[in-house]
């Protein structure tokens, strides 16, 4: 096998028995890009600006906000705040309030943590692919996972092109694999709501007792902080 900076997590997290690997592997991305933007990043002026122009999404500023170096965060939101406040006009104009409606309304929509976890996440799903046409062994590898969540299922099937030679193959393993994923997820989530009938007491679980988590990380992704 081939390992290098570019498949080290998905070699990492593809063996790991994950119910999406892809979602672990975005979590690590996340995990690093907040750390980065409370400690180097706040010195670099590029990615100030870009801090001060998107600004971040709710759900990576709680992230930044749970760890201890609070004043990197409060810095950035000093200048973001400025930033949006260069923005705000005093008017009576209807046009014009209209206007900045639309940059308030979308102030929380935009987010620099965000844009560069998607850039990275490409690269992976091209990853992927790539490795399933150079790498014998991979295909064993990626049989072996038990699916991907919805989100990350397709976002695999939309770079199959990147499979090139055996994208066929490479699409016809993705929809099996998830397929059987799928089949055991709903063979067990019905274990689940049938050990909720109290004549159903003795029935064994069989590993359903986790299948409801399972069946969230499958319709919305593994979004843990």
């Amino acid at each position: 096998m081939n390992y290098h900076i570019g498949n080290m997590l998905i070699y990492q997290e593809f063996v790991s028995g994950n119910d999406c690997p892809l979602c672990k592997i975005r979590s690590i991305l996340e995990k690093r890009l907040v750390d980065q933007y409370l400690n180097e990043s706040v010195m670099e002026d590029y990615q100030r600006r870009m801090v001060n122009e998107r600004g971040f999404c709710l759900h990576h500023t709680e992230m930044m906000h749970a760890r201890q170096n609070k004043l990197s965060l409060a810095l950035q939101h000093i200048t973001r705040i400025i930033s949006l406040k260069g923005k705000l006009e005093i008017t009576a104009d209807p046009k014009r309030a209209k206007a900045m409606a639309e940059i308030f309304c979308d102030s929380d929509k935009t987010c620099v943590i965000c844009d560069n976890v998607q850039v990275n996440m490409i690269r992976y799903y091209k990853t992927v692919a790539e490795m399933f046409y150079a790498e014998k062994k991979f295909k064993e590898i990626l049989l072996s996972v038990d699916g991907f969540c919805f989100r990350h299922f397709g976002e695999l099937l939309k770079y199959s092109d990147y499979a090139s030679g055996r994208k066929k193959d490479y699409i016809y393993s993705l929809t099996k694999l998830e397929k059987d994923s799928l089949d055991k997820l709903l063979t067990d989530l019905n274990r689940f709501a049938a050990k909720h009938d109290y004549r159903n007491a003795d029935m064994p679980w069989n590993g359903a007792d986790k299948a409801l988590a399972r069946s969230i990380v499958k319709l919305h992704g593994d979004q843990a902080k």
